[in-house]
Parts: C-alpha cells; sequence; structure tokens
C-alpha cells in the first residue's frame, strides 16, 4: 500500500513539475484570460516545427480538449486550425481567437481582433479556424476562453 501512494505521489510530483516548467515558456503577459494556447510553426515544405498548448483554466479544461493543431498556407495566408472536443455530456459555450506572428517572433498588427463565440454539444468534436488577413504570419496562437458577455 505504501509503495503504491508513493509512486502515485512521484508520478503527481513530476506532472506538477512539468507543468509548473512549461508555463513560464508559454505564458506571456497579453494571454492571461486564455484558456488554452497552441503554438505551431510551419517550415518551407509544410512540416510542423513546433506544437503545444496549455489548460489554464481548471474546470473548462475538465470539459474542453485541444486534441489537434494544424497550420497551413492558402495562397499567401497562413490558415490555423485546432480540433477541441466536449468531454462532458451537456452543452459547453466557449470564445476563440487566433494571434499570428511574423518569422521573428512578433505579432501581426491587424485590424480584426476578436474573440470567436462558439459551442460544443455534449461528446462533440469540431475544428476551429482563423485565416491571417496579412501574408507576413509564419506562427501562431489559438486562445479558448469561457465567454466574457459584453456588459453596459
Amino acid at each position: 500500500m505504501k509503495t503504491r501512494l508513493k509512486t502515485h505521489l512521484t508520478g503527481a510530483l513530476m506532472i506538477l513539475m512539468a507543468v509548473i516548467g512549461a508555463v513560464p515558456l508559454a505564458c506571456s503577459p497579453t494571454t492571461t484570460s486564455n484558456v488554452a494556447v497552441g503554438e505551431i510553426w510551419e517550415g518551407e515544405e509544410g512540416q510542423v516545427l513546433e506544437k503545444d498548448y496549455i489548460i489554464k483554466d481548471k474546470p473548462l479544461a475538465k470539459e474542453i480538449q485541444v486534441l489537434d493543431i494544424k497550420a497551413r498556407f492558402v495562397g499567401n495566408f497562413l490558415e490555423g486550425l485546432a480540433i477541441v472536443q466536449n468531454r462532458r455530456k451537456y452543452t459547453v459555450d466557449f470564445e476563440y481567437r487566433f494571434e499570428w506572428y511574423d518569422e521573428t517572433g512578433f505579432p501581426v498588427e491587424s485590424n480584426i481582433v476578436h474573440w470567436t463565440p462558439d459551442l460544443l454539444y455534449g461528446r462533440e468534436s469540431k475544428w476551429i479556424k482563423g485565416l491571417c488577413p496579412k501574408s507576413s504570419a509564419t506562427g501562431f496562437k489559438v486562445m479558448i476562453r469561457r465567454p466574457n458577455p459584453v456588459e453596459e
């Protein structure tokens, strides 16, 4: 019994250390309200160079899971896609948006900056996608959060 408990505690500690070590690398002041952050860069031949995401909102992370993140060029414009899945039997509302980056890692300025409302029915999976309005983008972050209603 003690050995099993010690194994579980050791495993939990290792996971906690991995999460704590990864958070500072992927977080920035502009993404504090985000739930999931995924990054991907494509090489010249379309291969994926880097891909990961972080779930910050634990209750929402139990409801929505990011299964995959992909990117492709449509003409000269970068399109980002993420497949999300509802883990629950009930409908889950969420919002998402994409932030675009150039080859040096700087944000691509755009007049189009908004959160897109969406929902997932029970156990549903779907693609969410965005297309950068400028051809200088080579990477992106997709962010998911709970809806933030506009208050008057």
